[in-house]
């Protein structure tokens, strides 16, 4: 299974519609509550899939462009007149400190995750805003993820933090939105019967959904959203 499509997939997708994310637009709202106006800003959906926080972004009051490199997402987003464009998070096309926004959402961990917070702080401004949300593991030790997806490069928190503020961002919120993720795995039983069932149902194969259960239940996977200003050193 190829890293984008445990989201791409049709059991994902008839769950999570277009959002393709825990916490939907729920959590992308608290968000920008936390960003703050953001009227003629311009603002960057890194990694914004079907589109759907682009408009809320544009909702919000900013200029906003969103970079992907699906391309049945993008054609998906251009489909509703939004501004997007196919590129690796890890090499944005994008001049320095262009931004005052970057918003991703369980994309972050599908990347070279220091590279990739490398490249927000080179093009937002001085001050400007990263709002990244994402799963963090909440066990003692990591689980052997059988298939590629954002779970399996998930580490704890502390580690996140330390990322982060490593790569030159001051961290000022930090939630724990893990209620979210547990409704978005109810809604999968819901439909599938267990969890099991679900992964079995994106794989195709009841070991590697064995295997996926298993490693679940050693990470215990949480769901966090974190605001940081880009320091420039």
């Amino acid at each position: 299974m190829k890293t984008s499509e445990l989201y791409a997939s049709a059991p994902v997708r008839a769950t999570l519609g277009r959002a393709l994310r825990p916490g939907g637009e729920k959590l992308t709202r608290r968000m920008l509550e936390l960003a703050g106006p953001l009227r003629g800003g311009l603002a960057l959906d890194a990694g914004c899939g079907c589109g759907t926080s682009l408009v809320l972004l544009e909702e919000h009051g900013a200029r906003a462009v969103g970079l992907d490199l699906n391309a049945v997402f993008l054609r998906e987003s251009r489909d509703r007149k939004l501004r997007v464009a196919r590129a690796d998070l890890a090499e944005l096309p994008l001049p320095d400190g262009c931004l005052d926004l970057v918003l991703c959402e369980c994309a972050w961990n599908l990347t070279d995750k220091e590279q990739v917070l490398a490249e927000f702080l080179r093009v937002l401004r001085p001050g400007g805003m990263l709002a990244l949300a994402d799963i963090y593991a909440r066990g003692y030790r990591a689980g052997e993820w059988p298939v590629r997806c954002c779970f399996a490069q998930a580490t704890d928190l502390q580690t996140v933090m330390e990322q982060v503020s490593g790569a030159g961002f001051e961290i000022v919120v930090v939630e724990d939105h893990t209620e979210l993720l547990k409704k978005t795995a109810a809604d999968f039983v819901f439909r599938h019967g267990s969890l099991f069932g679900f992964w079995q149902a994106v794989t195709g194969d009841p070991d590697l959904a064995t295997a996926a259960c298993e490693a679940s239940r050693a990470t215990r996977p949480g769901l966090f959203l974190m605001m940081a200003h880009a320091v420039k050193r």
